[in-house]
């Protein structure tokens, strides 16, 4: 509705997993913002010298091949991070993404501000959870690979870590050319041990904070339900046409057995209102409340039983959202401030 009644009807997916809307008139600006609050979503460090969205893994929870899920550690560091005093004063823009295994660059670790890519140990038989937490990386002009911050940071230090990071970022970080601003050209002058010294010296002075490790009491709870009982699709099954291409490449099987993740390819990370619409039809449909949003601007739908496929395609066809090929060459990415 937002994007019908004060945009050009158009929804664009970012490469921060973020929507955008664009020809916005500034006075109405305000108004847009309230609606958005009104159901959950903020504009708030979307934009600006700010931490911005934290990223993750889209098949997080579902991979195969991941260490743990790291869906709930990435949600309690947006949380923890989204309007902190101490992200209030950068230079430039800090970005973070997390990722399940170092197999997939489904997170793109090695090229954010600071990336979080799970690990485990076995410490007295039991099985124990952390994050290889690398900083400095970045893409632009000057690209660098992130340095290896800590190779396994306990999930208790992975807030106040981040906050004693940005604090350090904020005091030292260069402020008036922008162009040398962001946080890997700090790194890359201190070198990544002073740069480590520093920010555990500055862990050393924060003031404790109970959200730190509250949200780790809730780890055990967290997780999702699908929508309908696991079932494997039959080979007997009449398909519809383009549906073995389509389930070639935008298809993954999922850890879980007898369901899938279907990627939903948008051209140019652009989809109408009106195909928003019939998207969540059909994702009520198979797959209950959720969607994600990738990295490559496209949309997933998790926990779709493996016998839905034929029926989820032709769906998918119908609002024009039926394209092959995700997350390949011909699934161009693209800048969303072009226009």
């Amino acid at each position: 509705e937002v994007a019908e009644e004060y945009s050009n009807g158009i929804l664009h997916i970012t490469t921060r997993q973020d929507f955008q809307f664009h020809y916005v008139h500034i006075v109405d600006a305000p108004d847009i913002m309230r609606r958005l609050a009104a159901v959950g979503i903020t504009t708030r460090e979307a934009c600006g010298n700010s931490v911005r969205n934290v990223t993750a893994c889209p098949i997080a929870g579902v991979c195969s091949g991941e260490e743990f899920d790291v869906t709930p550690y990435a949600r309690a560091l947006t949380d923890f991070l989204l309007g902190h005093p101490d992200c209030q004063d950068f230079g430039r823009k800090v970005k973070i993404a997390f990722s399940g295994c170092r197999g997939e660059a489904c997170g793109l670790v090695m090229m954010h501000d600071m990336g979080a890519l799970a690990v485990k140990k076995i410490r007295r038989g039991q099985e124990i959870h952390g994050f290889a937490l690398y900083v400095g990386g970045g893409l632009g002009t000057v690209p660098y690979q992130a340095k290896l911050f800590d190779a396994f940071l306990p999930p208790e230090e992975l807030l106040p870590i981040a906050q004693a990071i940005a604090r350090v970022f904020g005091r030292l970080g260069e402020k008036k050319n922008r162009a040398t601003a962001r946080l890997k050209f700090l790194v890359a002058k201190l070198g990544i041990e002073e740069f480590r010294r520093l920010v555990w010296e500055e862990r050393q002075v924060l003031p404790e904070d109970a959200r730190w490790t509250s949200y780790l009491e809730q780890l055990p709870a967290y997780g999702e339900t699908p929508l309908k009982s696991s079932s494997t699709l039959s080979c007997e099954n009449l398909l519809p046409d383009g549906f073995v291409e389509w389930q070639r490449s935008n298809v993954k099987a999922q850890k879980q057995a007898g369901y899938a993740v279907a990627t939903v390819a948008l051209p140019l990370g652009d989809l109408s209102s009106d195909q928003t619409r019939k998207l969540a039809d059909v994702a009520r449909r198979y797959v209950g409340e959720s969607i994600r949003t990738t990295v490559e601007q496209n949309f997933v739908l998790r926990w779709v039983s493996e016998a839905d496929l034929p029926d989820l395609y032709t769906d998918l066809l119908e609002i024009g959202l039926g394209d092959s090929g995700a997350n390949t060459i011909v699934d161009v990415t693209s800048c969303p401030g072009t226009d």
